[in-house]
This record gives structure tokens, C-alpha cells and sequence, in this order.
């Protein structure tokens, strides 16, 4: 029986251990601006700009979940007609992120302020707190948005969305969308 209460004992602690600690997440991101995300530093010398969160293992729960409790500010510099700016306004609203949008396209005070913030005129430009996104991809503004705490999307609301889109007949819908020019 002193065996059993030893070895019982021995995975209670190891249980314990591994929801209190909090580990490291390397962003890496090479000279062309792709971002990879690892458990280890890059290797000394391999040229990737590194940055360093810490990753706690606490729950939170359901309740704090639905709450955007990130204080971190998103910026969304965008031009019309630009089907990059339309996808990036599309995820920021279906994640439900608060976020300032500037049209730069004629307001020369804006086009200072963009080249400003990011080194060039390019749109669309995403801010996210200091973090500065040229050009729109889905995987990296996910990822920042994470980092900042904004709440997921539910997959309950994703897959009902995508639901809704393959059956436009049910909407009243032809389901034909001319296209844009």
C-alpha cells in the first residue's frame, strides 16, 4: 500500500506542476517578412528577428471568453477598390474587433501618417498595438490578434456562417454575384 501512496502521490505533484508553469513562445521572422512560431530561439547568427511571449497555461472561463478584453488598439489604413482592405475588413468584423479604419486614398494627412507608421503608402496597412502589417494575411493577422487577446472566432458561428453561404436559395438569393471591377 506505501508503494501505491507514493506513486499516486508522485503523479498528483507532476499534474500540478505542468498547469502552473508557463512556457516561451519565439516568434521568428526572416528578411522576407515570414512568421513562423516556435517553442526554441533561432540559432545564433541565422539572420530571423525573434520575439519572445510568455505562455501561461491558467483557464479562463466561458464567460471571459466572449468579452473583447484586449486593450491594444487595431488600425486599418485602406483605399476603395481594394479587395485586400475588403478581406481584411471582413475578418476584423467577423472576429468582432474594435478597429479604426483611414481611408488614405485623398487625405494627404493620413498618407503622412501611414508613411509615418509603416515606411511606405502600401494598403492595406494593419496596426495592431506596435505591430505593423503591410498587405493582408489571414494566418499573421490571426496570430497577432491572439497575441493581443481579442476573443476567437466560435466555431459554432464560423460554420453557421459557411452554412448560410452554400445555400443562397434559402436567403431568397440566385446566389450570382457579378464581378467587381
Amino acid at each position: 500500500m506505501g508503494h501505491f501512496s507514493s506513486y499516486l502521490f508522485m503523479v498528483l505533484a507532476m499534474a500540478g506542476l505542468s498547469t502552473a508553469q508557463a512556457g516561451t513562445l519565439y516568434k521568428w521572422v526572416d528578411s522576407q517578412g515570414r512568421v513562423s512560431y516556435h517553442d526554441q530561439p533561432p540559432p545564433e547568427g541565422s539572420g530571423y528577428r525573434v520575439e519572445e511571449k510568455t505562455v501561461r497555461a491558467a483557464a479562463r472561463s466561458v464567460s471571459d471568453q466572449d468579452k473583447p478584453e484586449s486593450n491594444v488598439p487595431v488600425i486599418l489604413y485602406s483605399a476603395p477598390k481594394c479587395a485586400s482592405c475588403d478581406l481584411a475588413r471582413l475578418y476584423l468584423d467577423k472576429r468582432k474587433v474594435p478597429y479604426a479604419e483611414k481611408n488614405v486614398e485623398s487625405d494627404v494627412k493620413l498618407q503622412e501618417e501611414l508613411k509615418e507608421k509603416s515606411g511606405s503608402l502600401s494598403v492595406p496597412t494593419i496596426i495592431v498595438g506596435t505591430k505593423v502589417m503591410k498587405g493582408y494575411l489571414e494566418s499573421l493577422l490571426e496570430g497577432e490578434l491572439d497575441a493581443a487577446g481579442y476573443p476567437k472566432v466560435k466555431e459554432s458561428e464560423s460554420a453557421k456562417k459557411a452554412e448560410d453561404k452554400d445555400n443562397p436559395s434559402d436567403s431568397g438569393e440566385s446566389g450570382y454575384r457579378p464581378a467587381r471591377n
